[in-house]
């Protein structure tokens, strides 16, 4: 803004000096055109009758070109100054605008610096914030986790009750319960073991039998099948562990 006042301070300076009214530049141009005259008429000593005298003597043919001489003379002073004072004026205002454009450059350079500057710090901080959440994601699902095997834990327990009191209630509990403790340590031994193998290595066959049967309905095991002769279609059966009945093998049963 400064430098805008101070550039049309001089540009109207220049304008008003240059802006001479038309009848004060042809009085001027006048006096000058005809300065032969009025030295005469000033400085020479002589009657000022004979001084009109000789002027009008010597100066009566060419009085019209003295005058419209000075006529031509100012307009064309006029048409000078003012081409002169537009040159100017264009020239002041192609440098005010070369020195605004150079100065928005320098401001948007600026301004460039500066946000470069606040990008770099937000992009660290976003990196930062994600590393945060990346952590509280992990501490979450470490202690989800952890709550799940509790539950997990408590559910396994509770499925082991109710089975031993599901045993409890039947006549022949003793044996059940001996069944389940052989049939948890055949298991520990050989998770995939067969069913036949596990009837033929049980002391009580049948109450093993029943004992599975029991831990079949309690949805503690499936049976799951398994080719062995293709030719004769003949399968072999395993049992598939449910995972309340894989953390019973992991209990510490008395």
């Amino acid at each position: 803004m400064e430098e805008e006042k101070i550039l049309e301070s001089i540009t109207n300076n220049i304008s008003s000096r240059l802006k001479v009214p038309i009848i004060i530049t042809y009085l001027c141009v006048l006096l000058i055109f005809n300065w032969d005259i009025l030295y005469y008429l000033l400085l020479e000593n002589d009657d000022p009758a004979n001084k009109i005298d000789c002027i009008k003597s010597t100066y009566s043919e060419l009085y019209y070109t003295r005058i419209f001489h000075c006529i031509i003379i100012s307009i064309t002073l006029i048409i000078l100054f003012t081409v002169i004072n537009t040159l100017l004026n264009f020239c002041l205002k192609w440098f005010y605008k070369k020195d605004k454009e150079i100065t928005t450059e320098v401001e948007n350079y600026e301004k460039i610096n500066v946000l470069s500057s606040q990008l770099s710090q937000s992009v660290t901080e976003i990196k930062n914030l994600k590393k945060q959440i990346e952590n509280l994601k992990n501490i979450n699902e470490s202690l989800s986790s952890r709550d799940l095997d509790i539950d997990i834990s408590k559910i396994s327990e509770k499925d082991y009750n109710d089975l031993i009191s599901l045993i409890v209630l039947q006549n022949n509990s003793e044996k059940l319960r001996f069944s389940l403790k052989e049939l948890i340590g055949f298991l520990k031994e050989e998770p995939d073991l067969e069913t036949h193998i596990i009837y033929n290595k049980a002391t009580y066959s049948d109450d093993m039998s029943a004992l599975i049967g029991h831990l079949k309905n309690s949805n503690l095991i499936k049976f799951k099948n398994t080719l062995y002769n293709s030719a004769r279609g003949q399968y072999n059966q395993k049992l598939e562990l449910s995972q309340s009945f894989k953390d019973i093998l992991t209990m510490n049963l008395s």
